[in-house]
């Protein structure tokens, strides 16, 4: 395999040496086909449905790497050993994708006035490069070769993700499962007076587009609602935050609660003008139009995978919101290509063959419940866990505060959490003991009156002296995703 792969690289090398009279981009294209065959390049997909500190973690990833020096990263086994020599940031330089704002993230957690990262709103990106050293030689143990390791990162709305089951699923399909959600709690409460109105619509009868704007509004108000109040599962997600390419056009439909009273034939059958041809029609042009490409640009070529879930925050909202997280996380897995491949088949063919899921916010609960939340992140993610299982590859569970924005104190009823808010008062609580287990019936009554208050970032980090961002457990969760790649 070694002559192969050898041979392989040989060939590249020389059509590189030949393209390199042509154009930048040309060279610059080989160049990472050559990184990424030579295993020195690759893409890692940070995943998080919207509210998980998708940002926030990305932020601190690049800010713990490009103050490894100072950061507290003892997990991770280049800093361990002295291997990482240096980190830089650079731009991905792809058309139509905007540099990730990691300065104006860091400035942000240093001002005097700390905030958070803001919430993505469209696509970007960053690639990280890793000056190592190679492990010395048993020939020459004074030898001391040094490398780059290129690390892709994209970042895009949470919200975007939700859409990526509807790559699969016809239109009369969507608005079946609609019907189903919006007749339950706590859906069924947000919609208000909204749900009579979808469910009085008639698929086959002609469209008043008039009335169609007026309760799209209403639907595009619901689905704000549903995410205030903390549920996953959020579909179109472009209806929230629909980015600066869009045609609003494709985001003009709502599901049609009525379809299941008639047979697919009848629906085949309605006239072009009725509410279900329209909707249809704007349905599959939103799938092809926006899903597709976000899909094929974005998840086509990751390598490794991060899904970050609030599980503390989905604990403290109570059952249906956990369940809601549990079938969110189950669908978005059923889209990604998961399963172990040599270097070259990865190069035309890119799989995911590591993945990590990570509870995010630990710092909202005592370390002694740490272990407890990713128990119990095993078991929110087991669907998921399972559908990447399936196809060779084994995923890690871990626990980790991107940004630690909170202290533990000793007080007469015990232990309890201190932080500030987001204006910067004082604030501190007590929460029942976190279960390694979902919460059954009369279990759930502890977390009932446990209200989380919304913890700003720590005061007092310096962005003249590049301050490292305190954390918890980043180091192991950079470790498992890119630790053997810096072997």
């Amino acid at each position: 395999m070694s002559d192969v792969k050898g041979k392989v690289t040989s060939f590249f090398e020389n059509g590189y040496r030949k393209l390199d009279a042509f154009s930048g981009d040309s060279v610059s294209s080989m160049t990472k086909q050559m990184n990424r065959l030579r295993d020195e390049r690759f893409c890692l997909g940070i995943t998080g449905l919207s509210q998980s500190g998708k940002s926030t973690f990305i932020t601190s990833l690049i800010n713990q790497l490009l103050h490894y020096e100072k950061s507290a990263l003892p997990g991770f086994s280049p800093v361990l050993n002295g291997r990482l020599l240096g980190v830089k940031i650079h731009p991905l330089e792809e058309k139509g994708l905007a540099e990730f704002p990691y300065d104006k993230a860091y400035k942000g957690l240093t001002d005097a006035q700390p905030s958070w990262p803001a919430s993505t709103s469209d696509l970007s990106g960053c690639l990280l490069e890793l000056r190592l050293a190679k492990a010395a030689s048993k020939l020459n143990p004074f030898s001391r070769e040094q490398y780059s390791l290129y690390l892709e990162i994209r970042d895009y709305p949470g919200e975007w993700l939700l859409d990526l089951p509807m790559r699969d699923m016809g239109f009369s399909r969507w608005c079946a499962q609609c019907s189903a959600m919006y007749t339950q709690s706590p859906r069924m409460g947000l919609l208000g007076a909204t749900l009579s109105k979808l469910q009085k619509i008639d698929p086959l009868a002609e469209c008043d587009e008039e009335e169609l704007k007026a309760i799209n509004q209403e639907f595009v108000d619901f689905l704000r609602s549903c995410k205030e109040s903390g549920l996953s599962l959020i579909q179109p997600g472009r209806f929230l935050i629909p980015g600066t390419t869009v045609d609003t056009d494709a985001l003009k439909f709502i599901p049609l609660l009525k379809c299941g009273g008639y047979s697919e034939g009848q629906l085949d059958a309605a006239s072009d003008n009725s509410y279900f041809k329209v909707c249809q029609q704007r349905y599959e042009r939103y799938k092809k139009e926006l899903v597709d490409p976000f899909y094929a640009s974005f998840f086509g070529g990751i390598e490794r995978q991060l899904v970050l879930v609030d599980v503390v925050s989905a604990l403290n909202s109570g059952a249906e919101y956990v369940d809601d997280m549990r079938q969110a996380l189950s669908n978005i897995s059923d889209s990604f290509s998961y399963g172990k491949q040599n270097r070259l088949r990865q190069l035309f063919n890119p799989k995911i063959d590591k993945v990590v899921f990570a509870a995010t916010k630990i710092d909202q609960v005592l370390s002694e419940d740490h272990e407890a939340v990713r128990q119990l992140l095993g078991t929110v993610v087991k669907q998921a866990y399972q559908n990447a299982q399936h196809e060779g590859v084994r995923p890690v569970c871990e626990a980790t505060a991107a940004v630690r924005s909170s202290q533990e104190i000793e007080h007469e009823e015990g232990k309890g959490i201190v932080g500030v808010d987001c204006s910067g008062k004082s604030v501190g609580y007590v929460h029942p003991t976190i279960t390694a287990r979902i919460p059954e019936g009369e279990e759930w009554k502890l977390f009932y009156d446990w209200k989380i208050p919304e913890l700003g970032p720590p005061k007092g980090l310096s962005y003249q002296n590049g301050d490292p961002v305190p954390h918890i457990r980043m180091d192991t969760i950079i470790n498992a995703l890119i630790g053997d790649k810096c072997e």
